[in-house]
């Protein structure tokens, strides 16, 4: 729904850049007028105006909660029970496979929960910067209500330098995927090779840590930390870490079992399942491969976004001829400053509109990419 709404309003903004259908009803102030008469100046507003700003508001009210929920329940909520289940493990370890894959576990959750909060608060930022260009798109900034238009170039401003750490993630993200859908293709070329049977498989235990555990399941691995929660302590948490700790050392013990122990009947079933997960593996493989190159795409479409808005408060704060041969000149490519605020404006738009696009299209090109995972399956 956000990316639907994300594209529906940087296209009518677009429309607004380009003066489209310029003879309709859609630039006359006159037509909003017959739903509700503004007071000066917001009857200058334009039908157009009005559905951008509605647009608009969705997403201070949509990214706003985003942000806050990514600093609180994915965050410092999920943060505070990776710590109390962390505290709870026992120091002395029986077995040292499934107390490596738990530990794993929730060292990469912490992890994660730390990026989550500091993630959450520039999206928390940008949530919160919507309010001045649902406010622009009413013409509330021509007036002193809410800082006017200083008030409207603050918010931009905090939007640039919030959308700075989300484009490194987007690299980083990238990266990590690429290398990661490699590691996936070749752990499942192993789990066909060894059929199931860790332990007649090269490095043995070795080949069982947090991530891969999940790779030898059907339905992956999902334990209950790895969810968001509240600040709320539950008490049942420590039985529940019990029982997920013992269901693993049944799976793993399962997995790793000799030539004899592998004639039990509970023992094959395990081991056959995780065989058959190495074709599912390959889907993910080149799902987080396409995942990896499309976080480059998107950190493209908002590099781009990024550097066309940043003109607009460049040319706010100098005048062309205090910009005139200096460095910071130089961002504007020769154009004039009202060109420059009028490309760069029109660059951001159009990027923001074309990433949902990519986005909302997404699960059909990994669809319309895979002929060949049909193929195996098929055999």
């Amino acid at each position: 729904m956000d990316a639907f709404v994300q594209m529906v309003r940087n296209a009518l903004c677009c429309v607004k850049d380009l003066n489209l259908f310029s003879g309709t009803i859609l630039h006359d102030p006159s037509h909003t007028a017959e739903f509700y008469k503004f007071p000066e100046p917001l009857d200058q507003t334009t039908p157009l105006e009005v559905l951008i700003a509605i647009t608009q508001f969705y997403a201070f009210v949509s990214v706003s909660q985003s942000g806050f929920h990514l600093i609180t329940s994915s965050g410092l909520a999920k943060l505070r029970r990776v710590t109390r289940l962390a505290e709870m493990r026992p120091k002395a370890q029986k077995n040292s496979v499934v107390d490596r894959i738990v530990n794993e576990s929730l060292a990469l959750e912490g992890s994660a929960a730390v990026r989550s909060v500091w993630v959450g608060v520039n999206v928390l930022a940008i949530g919160i910067a919507f309010f001045w260009l649902f406010a622009n798109s009413l013409h509330v900034t021509q007036t002193d209500w809410i800082g006017g238009l200083p008030g409207l170039i603050h918010a931009l401003t905090v939007m640039e330098i919030a959308l700075v750490p989300l484009l490194y993630y987007m690299i980083k993200d990238g990266s990590d995927k690429i290398t990661k859908s490699s590691r996936m293709r070749k752990y499942s070329e192993m789990l066909k090779s060894c059929k199931g049977k860790l332990a007649t498989a090269q490095g043995g235990a070795d080949n069982l840590d947090a991530e891969t555990f999940a790779w030898t399941q059907n339905n992956g691995w999902s334990p209950f930390w790895t969810e968001s929660t509240s600040f709320a302590v539950d008490n049942s948490e420590e039985k529940m870490l019990t029982k997920e700790v013992e269901k693993l050392e049944h799976i793993v013990d399962a997995l790793l079992a000799d030539e004899k122990k592998s004639e039990d009947k509970s023992v094959k079933v395990l081991q056959k399942a995780a065989e058959e997960a190495s074709e599912a593996l390959e889907v993910a493989a080149h799902t987080q491969l396409w995942d990896g190159y499309l976080e480059y795409v998107y950190f493209v479409c908002n590099l781009i976004a990024f550097y066309g808005y940043l003109l607009g408060v460049i040319c706010y704060y100098y005048d062309d001829d205090l910009l005139h041969g200096s460095y910071t000149g130089m961002l504007k490519l020769g154009l004039s400053n009202g060109d420059a605020d009028w490309h760069g404006n029109f660059a951001g738009d159009f990027m923001w509109t074309v990433e949902p696009i990519i986005i909302l299209g997404n699960p059909f090109l990994i669809g319309f990419l895979k002929p060949k995972t049909k193929k195996v399956k098929s055999e």
